[in-house]
């Protein structure tokens, strides 16, 4: 994953329910269900934040070590990356 300010996608759409958010993309004709972590950095994929701000604060709000959080970040970015749900990578 080599975004530098990860942007979700303006064509989908995302719904919180109960702590999981669910991103609706019609596009693809998919639904995808996203865990607590994942909707962490989803909700903070607004193409302002860094992957390193990210997992900054991902590791300060799970009470997490900075590796792990960076980690858990980039492998979710890159999630969202095959599957589809981020713009193209602005630097």
């Amino acid at each position: 994953m080599s975004q530098n300010h990860p942007k979700r996608r303006s064509d989908v759409s995302a719904r919180v329910v109960v702590d999981e958010t669910v991103v609706l993309d019609l596009g693809a004709a998919q639904i995808h269900q996203l865990n607590t972590t994942a909707s962490f950095i989803w909700n903070r994929c607004d193409g302002r934040c860094t992957v390193g701000e990210i997992a900054d604060q991902l590791a300060e709000s799970f009470d997490i070590d900075r590796e792990t959080a960076r980690q858990a970040v980039q492998e979710t970015l890159r999630r969202f990356d095959e599957l589809g749900l981020l713009d193209s990578a602005r630097d």
